[in-house]
């Protein structure tokens, strides 16, 4: 008995020390895989920060190119084959007036004007049929209506995997540049018939005058005397002529100025009384408002001819009993504002008006508002017009001298 305990004893024992054995073998390779690993982890986990570096690098190039992409000075849209919007940037949802999300899977149709969706329908048959960028001009209509005139560079893609076709868009709002170009072109026509009337009014003048005289000095002579209303009828039409004939020499782009420093409103002021007695035999009112203004340098005739072209066809505009506004003042430049309480301009023809020989009045000439628009020209000032249906103000716009900016 006494030996089976022993044994048992010494069994403990050695169990024990094999158990602690094992135990000191375990520490030994637990540490030496900790030191194997130690560097692996520190070399993950600059690994991972070199990872997280790089994804927050591109995240930021992300927003960059979204931000680039959203907020270009153009539209980039993506249209499918069947004419539907699938992406567009914020640029060109501004241009349709509309919001992205509203756009997306909306056809593109709906937002070009009814007149040029031909020309829209024409423009991706050939991108598609060509295979290649196709430029095309047409007319917008925004949400609110107003139309954007816009210039579409269309290039044709393929989807990824398979054989659908669509048109990646540049949309680029042109309005700007074709005023530019209609204002060009009306100051061309202007020189033009500047030129014209430079190179024949004196020479039509001098016969003209010659007739006039002898008309004159027939028509009280006895053996004419029953033909003196005629006498008068066709010197009245001589005379009709030669005012036609000096506004087309107002025209004239080489016309020399007179120049000299003065107040726009002391010219006003001594013109007054001339378009009173035109409103007054109209039974209609002036109403002067002339706030102070800096002096100007200006040709005193031109602008007396410029402030009656514009009264007397504002006096024309009203009906009996309306008011005709004359102001001065000053904002970014000296304003000449001629308001009349007509039924306005019909937008149609607004942008014709300053062009010779264009007319809505049945003896008009057609050339009152272009001699406007020279002598405008010819002293750097611009002419905007503002119109509604209770009535139209022309603003003669002078540059205002760097002394008084």
């Amino acid at each position: 008995m006494a030996i089976f305990k022993r044994s048992a004893k010494d069994g403990m024992i050695k169990s024990g020390k094999l158990l602690q054995s094992i135990k000191t073998s375990y520490r030994g390779e637990i540490q030496n895989l900790r030191d194997e690993l130690e560097p692996k982890q520190i070399d993950m986990e600059a690994k991972c920060q070199a990872l997280q570096e790089v994804l927050e690098e591109l995240e930021g190039s992300r927003n960059r190119y979204a931000a680039l992409y959203d907020f270009a000075p153009v539209g980039y849209v993506n249209i499918d084959g069947k004419g539907c919007i699938q992406e567009i940037n914020l640029t060109g949802a501004s241009l349709l007036g509309r919001e992205r999300l509203q756009l997306i899977g909306m056809p593109m149709f709906v937002c070009i004007a009814k007149s040029d969706l031909k020309l829209f329908l024409d423009h991706l048959r050939k991108c598609k049929q060509k295979k290649e960028k196709v430029l095309t001009e047409l007319s917008l209509v925004s949400k609110s209506g107003t139309p954007v005139q816009v210039q579409l560079l269309s290039t044709p893609h393929k989807s990824a995997g398979d054989h659908i076709v669509f048109y990646q868009t540049v949309i680029t709002d042109i309005t700007e540049r074709k005023l530019y170009e209609r204002e060009l072109a009306r100051l061309d026509r202007l020189n033009l018939v500047g030129e014209m009337a430079a190179g024949i009014g004196h020479e039509v003048r001098n016969p003209m005058t010659t007739v006039r005289g002898f008309l004159q000095l027939y028509k009280n002579k006895e053996a004419f005397l029953q033909y003196k209303d005629s006498f008068e009828l066709m010197i009245d039409e001589l005379d009709r002529a030669n005012s036609i004939i000096t506004e087309f020499l107002s025209l004239a782009k080489n016309k020399r100025l007179d120049l000299k420093v003065q107040n726009l409103n002391t010219i006003l002021k001594n013109m007054f009384p001339l378009i009173q007695a035109d409103a007054m035999v109209s039974d209609k009112n002036i109403i002067m408002q002339l706030e102070e203004v800096p002096e100007l340098t200006l040709d005193e005739k031109e602008i007396r001819q410029l402030f009656l072209n514009l009264s007397r066809n504002g006096l024309e505009a009203m009906s009996p009993g309306g008011n005709l506004t004359v102001r001065t003042y000053t904002d970014s430049n000296v304003v000449l504002s001629v308001q009349d309480q007509g039924k306005g301009i019909d937008p149609n023809v607004i942008e014709k008006i300053g062009t010779p020989f264009f007319t809505t009045k049945d003896n008009g000439t057609g050339l009152g508002l272009a001699v406007c628009y020279s002598i405008a020209a010819r002293h750097n000032a611009v002419i905007n017009i503002e119109t509604t249906s209770a009535g139209t103000t022309f603003l003669v716009r002078f540059e205002v001298p760097i002394k008084h900016l």
